[in-house]
């Protein structure tokens, strides 16, 4: 019986073995299209793909074009918007500073005016 279970154990390891495995090398091939992929303007009557691209090349300029001169229309908008806010800013501060000037002045003026009701030095004798 032990022999029976040993040589079934042997005869299952040897058969369980890995064979390595031949590969057949494929080749790859290159399929092309049987038909023409050029690109045709479907929108005009004898048009090419060189006028397209010429027509489409100008109205981007055109476009790049517009682009610049709206990003130069902000700019100038905004140094325009920074020169008034630059001049009120200006103006506010020389509005106080008159104000304060104004309010110093009328302080001193009090200060070296003689009030009413201060008595005088010399006494009036009827």
């Amino acid at each position: 019986m032990k022999s029976f279970i040993l040589s079934v154990f042997f005869l299952s390891l040897f058969s369980c073995g890995k064979e390595a495995v031949q590969t057949v090398p494929v080749e790859k091939k290159i399929v092309t299209v049987p038909y023409d992929t050029t690109a045709v303007d479907s929108f005009s009557v004898g048009a090419t793909s060189v006028d397209v691209a010429r027509r489409i090349k100008i109205s981007s300029l055109k476009y790049q074009d517009s682009l610049k001169k709206t990003a130069l229309k902000l700019e100038e908008e905004k140094l325009l918007n920074r020169a008034k806010e630059e001049k009120e800013k200006s103006d506010k501060k020389l509005a106080e500073e008159k104000k304060k000037l104004d309010a110093e002045k009328a302080k001193r003026e009090k200060q070296n005016a003689p009030t009413e009701n201060q008595p005088s030095e010399t006494p009036n004798q009827p």
